[in-house]
């Protein structure tokens, strides 16, 4: 078993940058399970920037959405485990070990782990670490690092980190869309990204079945708390019934989220196994802490975790648990 390094702050931004471009083993990718826009993005993103710069790269994803496809047209893509032995780890997007290993990932065998992250809690298991909770996505970090090799960059590299952007911003309407973010996106536009094409793949590429499930959907939403905190619980059933795929949710919290006067909203949905998924939501409130409190995690205003138990029951325990909250 890897031991894991004892790191407790940053590498410096140049140090990683020529870890990676001077590397002599191939440099294997890898971010969380249920992969999103960020986390493919970034990885394929890097993957065509060290590719370019003459480095052997190799994506690793668990899964692929549809709704992503675009962006690793032609270029092939592993499905963990995969054997690291004399190669470089480069794990993206991912705040520890333990949600690595969920997507059967083991870091034995690396001759180096990096680790970059925009998470606010991350263990720091690389042997070198970056992580910075004010970036607005991991791919705002890739993008700090090349930006100034943009012989690197192809339209497709553009577009891979501008999707990063896109979908950790709320298509940039999300207290993280900061100048700098903006600043960034409009170089990838200028190197090559097209907004409307990304636009067109993420956000209208939706099935009839959406629509239908999202009527259904929204008439489940409770308000609890003096209309502050919105719940939507969405049963197994239900998913089932209309055939959506997972991407599809991606979003769905947008919804009880925009009510007037809620500050807190949570989609609960009942996975195979039978348990609950947690997706957290705030305008301002510190979800990440809640999430923390279940087992998981995120950022301040966008969190989720995986709770042990039947839907009603993980309902009732963060009904309870927010109840006991003063600041909603």
């Amino acid at each position: 078993m890897r031991k894991i390094p004892m790191a407790t702050k940053n590498t410096e931004l140049a140090l990683i940058r020529d870890a990676l471009l001077g590397a002599r083993e191939p440099i294997f990718i890898f971010s969380h399970p249920s992969p999103d826009g960020d986390s493919i993005g970034s990885t394929l993103g890097v993957y065509g920037i060290l590719t370019a710069a003459g480095i052997k790269a190799q994506p690793v994803l668990p899964d692929l959405p549809r709704v992503y496809e675009f962006l690793a047209d032609g270029i092939k893509i592993l499905k963990p485990p995969v054997d690291l032995k004399n190669k470089i780890a480069l794990v993206l997007d991912c705040g520890d070990l333990a949600r690595l290993q969920q997507s059967g990932l083991s870091l034995d065998g690396a001759v180096k782990v990096i680790n970059i992250d925009h998470h606010l809690h991350n263990d720091f298991f690389g042997d070198l670490n970056y992580v910075d909770s004010k970036a607005a996505a991991v791919g705002e970090i890739i993008h700090q690092i090349f930006g100034n090799f943009p012989q690197y960059y192809s339209p497709r590299v553009a577009e891979a980190l501008y999707t990063a952007l896109v979908t950790d911003t709320g298509r940039f309407s999300y207290s993280n869309t900061s100048a700098e973010v903006l600043r960034a996106a409009a170089t990838l536009v200028e190197w090559g990204a097209c907004p409307q094409k990304v636009y067109n793949h993420l956000y209208e590429n939706r099935s009839q079945n959406y629509y239908e499930f999202l009527a259904q959907a929204l008439s489940r939403i409770e308000l609890h708390f003096a209309d502050r905190v919105a719940l939507l619980p969405l049963e197994r059933r239900l998913l089932l019934q209309y055939n959506l795929e997972d991407w599809e949710l991606d979003e769905i919290n947008d919804y009880p989220r925009s009510l007037a006067g809620v500050s807190v909203s949570i989609v609960l949905t009942e996975t195979e196994e039978g348990i609950a998924k947690a997706s957290l939501r705030s305008k301002g409130r510190n979800v990440a802490a809640i999430a923390r409190a279940f087992g998981g995690g995120g950022h301040n205003n966008a969190a989720g975790a995986t709770l042990q138990m039947p839907l009603s029951e993980a309902r009732n325990q963060l009904l309870k648990f927010l109840e006991q909250e003063r600041d909603l």
